[in-house]
């Protein structure tokens, strides 16, 4: 069976020869660089420069060679930066920094410093006026759509894998003032109820809807699936109410969602890690296809086949393979195949799952270990289940 039917009959709630495989295909199940690295090594494949696919989190480009090896099933497409961005890793003395193209700095140690941290915020003040000075990135920018159609064609006619579809600009609506105004400001300013909260969220907003009408009216035709990404919860409970979420998020996501499917075919996908459940009706009834990461390390995400059997016909559950904070960097390749074996027998039945790792794989999982998670989902994922 081809990669692409695969996936389609996975995403209509049908069993097809096997799981379908995801490594790298979104910015939030990819693996981490020295991850990868080893990773290369258990594969016996050659040392090679490794590519940087995001800078921030420090991921891999996955390159096709180890994409066959573990047969991911999946390809990604994404907007360009623009052509009047640079990224600048800039030499602090003991650390090194970079400005985003939303004008935040973030930095590292070089000495054990795996991730880039925000450290600097270009919103100082929460007023009207400080949006109307702050630079915003531009939408309509046609250097970050250039040469998607083709791209997409490209891969679409020339292999048998699965398109998934990232829009830089269309994510985060409420992920991403903590970036530009900070976290306890972005925190403050939702909780005041204030008109700069409400303002700020709707710019974002309109952003994201330009952005994605313009990227899908270049790949649109082609994608299997669609990503946005803005996480909602924290570890042991939501990040914001479901109140304040259906007051001042939820309208927006269904704007976003809704400006996507005007446009593709392709399935929604939404990323929140997190103690997420209280949204799950919520983001089922403003289109969400598709909900990754299922982190089952988080309250209430732990019992993956309550969660199946609760909205199986609705989500497609795309990741929720191995707990990823506890299980697959600490525990042993037995304890990671069957944790592994346990989560697809919970969410693989009757189709409506992808596997992927939960989040990004870190750096201080082994290559073996990261190697043994994708031998057992081949081994595991074979249907019938079980």
């Amino acid at each position: 069976m081809l990669a692409r039917e695969r996936v389609l009959m996975a995403l209509n709630h049908e069993e097809p020869d096997r799981v379908p495989i995801d490594l790298g295909s979104t910015p939030v199940t990819g693996i981490c660089r020295n991850a990868y690295a080893d990773l290369l090594a258990c594969l016996g494949l050659s040392a090679r420069e490794i590519r940087i696919a995001d800078m921030l989190q420090q991921l891999a480009s996955v390159d096709e060679d180890v994409l066959q090896a573990l047969d991911v099933d999946f390809r990604p497409v994404t907007t360009n930066p623009p052509a009047s961005f640079r990224l600048q890793v800039r030499d602090e003395g003991d650390r090194e920094s970079y400005y985003d193209q939303w004008g935040a700095k973030l930095s590292r140690p070089k000495a054990g410093g795996y991730y880039f941290d925000y450290v600097q915020y270009p919103v100082k003040e929460s007023t009207p006026e400080a949006l109307d000075r702050y630079s915003w990135p531009d939408p309509d920018d046609p250097s970050r759509y250039e040469g998607l159609r083709e791209r997409a064609r490209a891969l679409r006619e020339r292999t048998p894998y699965a398109l998934v579809g990232t829009c830089d600009l269309g994510t985060d609506i409420l992920a991403r003032p903590q970036w530009i105004r900070g976290y306890a400001a972005s925190m403050l300013d939702l909780a005041a109820a204030s008109d700069f909260a409400e303002a700020f969220l709707e710019r974002l907003t309109q952003i994201a809807v330009r952005a994605w009408s313009h990227f899908l009216d270049q790949v649109g035709e082609y994608l299997d699936v669609a990503a946005f990404y803005d996480d909602l919860g924290m570890q042991d409970r939501p990040l914001i109410s479901p109140t304040m979420y259906r007051r001042l998020v939820k309208p927006r996501h269904a704007r976003i969602i809704e400006t996507i499917k005007a446009r593709t075919k392709a399935r929604v996908f939404m990323h929140s890690c997190g103690a997420v459940g209280e949204f799950i009706p919520d983001i089922i009834e403003i289109g969400v296809d598709i909900l990754n990461p299922i982190q089952v390390s988080a309250a209430g995400m732990g019992d993956t086949a309550e969660l199946k059997r609760r909205y199986g016909w609705h989500l497609t559950f795309w990741g929720g393979a191995c707990d990823s904070q506890r299980v697959l960097p600490f525990g042993t390749l037995a304890e990671i195949r069957e944790e592994t074996r346990r989560r697809i027998a919970d969410l693989a039945p009757g189709g409506g799952f992808v596997f992927a790792p939960i989040h990004n794989i870190q750096d201080d999982v082994s290559g073996e270990k990261t190697l043994t998670l994708y031998r057992t989902a081949l081994e595991q994922g074979r249907y019938p289940i079980g």
